[in-house]
């Protein structure tokens, strides 16, 4: 079984997440009678969830740039290779005309 490995920014987006639905589940039951650091539970859950999101795209984005990169280093290499493959260099191009003339 693979071992799963939760992240810092993986645990915020569901500590957020969390926090977000239990207020939101304690506030519909009227446990909470709004004193103002309880109003404000939301909107942190709120701001955590969204810079998780936010990192986590970053991460994203940067990954693809870098597969972009690699693949156009790698297509670049076989351009090259390819014309090394198919046009002789100049000492190649005296030895061939000595064998063929």
């Amino acid at each position: 079984m693979p071992k799963i490995r939760i992240k810092f920014w993986d645990s915020l987006v569901i500590i957020g997440a969390i926090a977000i639905l239990a207020w939101a589940l304690l506030k519909s039951l009227g446990i909470i009678h709004s004193p103002v650091w309880v109003e404000m539970v939301p909107y942190f859950g709120g701001v955590a969830t969204i810079l998780g999101i936010a990192y986590k795209i970053g991460k994203i984005t940067k990954g693809i740039e870098d597969t972009e990169k690699k693949v156009n280093k790698i297509l670049d290499i076989e351009q090259r290779f390819s014309k090394v493959e198919h046009e002789p260099t100049p000492a190649m191009a005296g030895k061939l005309k000595r064998h063929f003339a």
